[in-house]
């Protein structure tokens, strides 16, 4: 379906605040709101890519923290039952999970190193005693991974060096030091353990390069459970509660959904029409953008419901889940154009453009107001709008409107002189020219009937007959080759009974074999 209205959506977001040189380099999964200090003031925090945490509190920027490595995503949860219920921030970055309370540093978790190949192993411990040349084990290594085989982070290091000499001082650096096999994350989401309540207690879901779904405990300290995909997720989402009811949905870089119900794979894989850029979990329904402009709706089952062919390329998708009386869930999109367009259900509610394309979207709670975008763009902008209380995001009533292609005029070619003339002939001479019509179509008809009959009188057909005996002769070649089955029927037509009849094959020495 095309989700083009006839009439643009009215503005329904007021400005609140923006600052064009807030300096912010983040994506989606790198910008959070959260209660940092359990003083009702919500405040915005921003993983940027040069290394630091940043916090906004109103229109002002709070704060700056030092990161040791690229954030990958940010989140927030609560850890304790006890009162007050402080959030805990969790920020991934490489193979670590750094946990801050109050803005300070509280734990770091570290993702527990993968086994390593038998063959890997064994190739490094003879490069390391000297009975393998360095050149023969980049041939092994290459081996194995052409095979399947998911290597160290060494072993693909010294497989990217080029010069001989590198690779020798490559080796020497390692000399002595075990061969581990570190993973880092990859996309990071939370989900609630017994009920979903704003304040509830809630677990890590974390997403490996190694192509694993680690479900932490509420402190984030230890791994609660471990799911093998076999596909590193590019993107995660939750739904449901740990202790009750769950489903995780993991979009893989191998343009794929998987889903994981109760801590279980499923064998349900949907398969997309392009890489995945986005995915959110609304309702019952699966939301994926992909890199062909188009946003697909599934089931669980893997039944589609819907699609939405968009006008440019999606860059990050964002869900929206009004907290008053409504209680309303939409979609948030943000195009390539500078588009941020609100979906409810197939229908475009809502649509405003940002001077720059969107990086970073999130819809929640900011400052002391429930229902707050805030944007950032490629140019480094922070935007802040919010939802009025009395916005309505409802789907319009009645069927649809019209496609606008309708209102658009067919391109007519010009009558030519020559198109006039040719009319005209054919209105006078429309008697004549049928008549030649059948006089044609006849003669055709005749002219195939006599190369008919003249294939069955030579015995060239199908079928055959004489007219010395009331035999009839029926051929059929059964297969597609090289061997062929002949079935011959031959049928008796006349009164009297023919018996001890020769039948003679004869066909072209080169080309068959009988």
């Amino acid at each position: 379906m095309r989700d083009k209205p006839t009439t643009k959506p009215a503005a329904t977001w007021l400005e609140a605040w923006s600052d064009p040189v807030a300096g912010i380099q983040a994506y989606t999964p790198c910008v959070h709101t959260c209660n940092l200090f359990g003083d009702g003031e919500w405040r915005l925090v921003a993983a940027d890519a040069d290394l630091k945490l940043k916090v906004w509190k109103g229109t002002q920027k709070l704060s700056e923290h030092v990161l040791l490595d690229t954030p990958v995503a940010i989140t927030s949860f609560i850890s304790e039952t006890a009162a007050p219920r402080l959030p805990s921030l969790a920020v991934a970055a490489g193979s670590h999970i750094f946990i801050y309370r109050n803005l300070r540093p509280y734990y770091k978790f570290v993702l527990p190193p993968e086994d390593v190949n038998v063959e890997e192993q064994e190739c490094w411990k003879q490069v390391m005693s000297g009975s393998m040349v360095v050149g023969d084990a980049v041939a092994l290594l290459t081996r194995l991974q052409d095979v399947g085989v998911l290597l160290t982070t060494r072993s693909l290091q010294i497989m990217n060096i080029g010069d001989p000499q590198k690779k020798l001082t490559f080796v020497e650096k390692w000399q002595g030091q075990p061969l581990i096999a570190t993973t880092v994350i990859t996309c990071l989401d939370v989900i609630k353990q017994s009920i979903d309540e704003p304040d509830a207690v809630s677990c890590l879901v974390v997403g490996t390069e190694s192509g694993r779904v680690l479900i932490l405990n509420p402190q984030g300290t230890t791994i609660a459970n471990n799911i093998f995909v076999g596909v590193t997720p590019a993107f995660i989402a939750t739904q449901g509660e740990l202790e009750v009811n769950y489903r995780i949905t993991c979009a893989g870089r191998d343009g794929k959904l998987y889903i994981i119900k109760n801590g279980e794979l499923q064998q349900t894989i949907i398969q997309l029409e392009a890489a995945a850029v986005g995915l959110v979990h609304l309702h019952n329904s699966i939301l994926v953008a992909c890199m062909n402009d188009v946003v697909h709706s599934y089931q669980p089952n893997g039944h589609k419901n819907y699609s939405l062919y968009l006008p440019a390329p999606v860059l990050t998708m964002q869900r929206l889940e009004m907290t008053n009386a409504r209680m309303l869930k939409c979609l948030l999109v943000a195009l390539h154009n500078g588009e941020v367009r609100v979906y409810n259900g197939r229908s475009l509610v809502s649509l405003h453009t940002m001077p720059s394309p969107v990086t970073a979207l999130w819809f929640g709670r900011y400052g002391r107001e429930d229902n707050t975008l805030i944007t950032v763009t490629k140019s480094g902008a922070l935007d802040i709008k919010i939802l009025p209380r009395t916005a309505s995001l409802e789907p319009p009533s009645g069927p649809p409107p019209p496609p606008p292609e309708q209102d658009v005029p067919l391109q007519v070619p010009k009558k030519t002189r020559l198109y006039v003339e040719q009319t005209q002939r054919e209105r006078e001479q429309a008697g004549d020219m049928h008549r030649v019509f059948q006089r044609d179509l006849a003669r055709m008809r005749l002219t195939t009937a006599r190369a008919y009959v003249k294939i069955l009188t030579d015995g060239q057909g199908a079928s055959a007959f004489t007219s010395s005996a009331s035999l009839t002769l029926n051929l059929a070649a059964h297969g597609l080759g090289p061997r062929f089955k002949l079935i011959m029927t031959v049928r008796n037509d006349g009164r009297a009974h023919v018996r001890d009849i020769p039948v003679v094959l004869s066909a072209p020495e080169r080309l068959y074999n009988l």
